[in-house]
């Protein structure tokens, strides 16, 4: 073949692949609506950075659909605003959203075996069995003397401390989640664990939504070197990788060599190692290794630490903002738990209306707001629009919460909205989304919401939570605002924390001890 009869087969196969192309995109089902992009850049001009599940509700609104599109650099990116979509199709279709992206950044911090991360496969199969079997409604109980103390132990630091609130919901959430993975028990405030789990905090908060980043895009930019000024991105995520490696290492390393003198504390972990570290000559092939191991701890650590924390201050801004519901919670406790013990875990279904302060906590702003993006295995059609294979998909878990459709006045903080009708509620239904959906709903949701339970519990019967006051004896109102980031968090606030009475502190100051795991 000639060089000119080259040139127009050349030219021949490229119009036929274009015309192929053009009568796919025109003979499928439409993409869901979103905003104009731009040649090649797609959205990227224009996409939200800092709190952009707001954006996506607002769009939303706009082109009248729960589902929208956009993208960035040919990356189909699709946004559920509705907890309808979220269910139709990452619950009823899981099987063909069950997979992640690549989350490059993620790995470079050294998050590889965290489960929430893990590609679909045989090792997030196994991650998730032992995950799963460990955090069911009857095994949590292992954990409830713990969650009742650390709870208390909360309170009287809270009564000791007012003003460093925020670090005092980092150290409880800290404290619970090693005692329960490693068997460890905090007795400080400056707790080497407790610094530990706020570098890793700070480094997983401060990164960026997972996948979203110019490195997770062009997964061959994580081999620049360091002394180029770009992407910002990696550099941040090599300058703290060193926080997520001594999270994974450090307490992992102690309770390892516990168990290898046999003074180990029960906890999570403890079994596991003793598994396989099991002579293979007794039968027993361990399916695990150390690395998936930590990875498996590691799991539990970034998924409960800063989350807890986040929710409780969401939790004590609004029993700032809303004294009315405070109130009727504490004449629940009251009129239930009486005034001369402290309330349990087993006092939970004598309680609805806390179960409902807990549950709009989680609905009024959830502390993962857009969560961790799933991706499409397979082109799926929904409503009659196209979703193509491997699109990531975002639930929007805030949208969700904040749907007029579903709640009456949503950003109102109404714990009643959910009491039946007869009782003078709404009847409305609890929120969901905020722990996920489908085959990557999170394992440990029934010990995060029974930890939610049992520490706003102990805080209504046992304190008082309100306004600052001004020099002129006027109350300030608080600041509402919310950090960016993967878990989001409320803004410093101002408000003052005190004791119910001199019986609930003495309640408090006599159970608030440090014991045995």
């Amino acid at each position: 073949m000639g060089f000119v009869q080259l040139v127009i087969a050349v030219f021949v196969a490229i119009a036929a692949l274009l015309v192929h192309a053009r009568f796919r995109r025109t003979s499928r089902p439409p993409l869901p609506p979103g905003p104009p992009g731009e040649p090649f850049l797609g959205h990227l001009r224009i996409a939200p950075v800092g709190n952009p599940e707001r954006a996506y509700q607002n769009w939303s609104r706009e082109f009248n659909s729960d589902v929208i599109h956009f993208s960035v650099l040919n990356r189909e990116i699709i946004v559920l605003n509705s907890a309808k979509a979220a269910v139709d199709l990452l619950d009823k279709r899981g099987a063909n959203y069950r997979d992640r992206p690549n989350f490059t950044l993620f790995e470079i911090m050294g998050m590889r075996n965290t489960l929430g991360f893990l590609r679909w496969g045989p090792q997030f199969q196994r991650h998730r069995r032992l995950l799963q079997g460990s955090f069911t409604k009857r095994n949590i109980e292992a954990f409830r003397e713990l969650q009742v103390s650390e709870s208390r132990i909360l309170v009287k630091n809270l009564i000791e401390k007012p003003e460093a609130y925020a670090n005092l919901l980092r150290r409880f959430s800290s404290a619970l989640i090693m005692g329960i993975v490693f068997g460890y028990r905090m007795t400080s405030d400056y707790d080497r664990y407790d610094q530990i789990g706020a570098d890793a905090s700070y480094a997983i908060s401060h990164v960026g939504a997972p996948g979203g980043s110019s490195v997770d895009f062009f997964p061959l930019l994580r081999h620049l070197p360091d002394w180029l000024p770009f992407p910002s991105s990696l550099k941040y995520a090599r300058k703290w990788s060193w926080a997520i490696e001594q999270l994974y290492e450090i307490p992992f390393a102690a309770v390892q060599e516990q168990v290898r003198q046999g003074i180990a504390p029960r906890s999570f972990i403890v079994p596991l190692l003793e598994r396989i570290n099991t002579p293979a000559e007794k039968g027993i092939v361990p399916d695990m290794g150390p690395a998936d191991l930590k990875g498996a701890a590691g799991t539990v650590y970034i998924a409960g630490q800063d989350t807890t924390s986040a929710t409780l201050g969401i939790f004590l801004l609004n029993m700032v903002l809303s004294p009315e519901v405070q109130l009727k919670a504490q004449n629940e406790l009251d009129s239930i738990i009486g005034f001369d013990r402290l309330p349990t875990l087993e006092d939970r279904p004598s309680l609805p209306y806390i179960e409902r302060v807990m549950q709009e906590t989680l609905r009024w702003y959830p502390v993962l707001p857009l969560g961790i993006p799933h991706k499409s295995e397979d082109n799926d059609i929904y409503q009659g629009m196209f979703i193509p294979k491997g699109s990531i998909v975002f639930a929007n878990a805030w949208s969700m919460g904040r749907d007029e459709a579903v709640y009456k006045d949503p950003s109102l903080f109404n714990p009643d909205r959910y009491a039946p009708i007869s009782e003078g509620g709404n009847s409305e239904p609890p929120p969901v989304g905020h722990f996920g959906f489908g085959r990557r709903i999170c394992v440990g949701r029934h010990l995060a919401e029974s930890t939610l339970w049992i520490a706003m519990a102990t805080v209504l019967a046992s304190l008082t939570i309100g306004r600052e006051i001004g020099p002129d004896g006027q109350e300030i109102p608080p600041n509402v605002g919310f950090t960016p980031g993967l878990t989001s968090h409320a803004e410093a606030f101002k408000c003052t924390i005190r004791a119910r009475s001199k019986h609930a502190e003495d309640m408090i100051m006599s159970t608030a001890v440090v014991t045995a795991v």
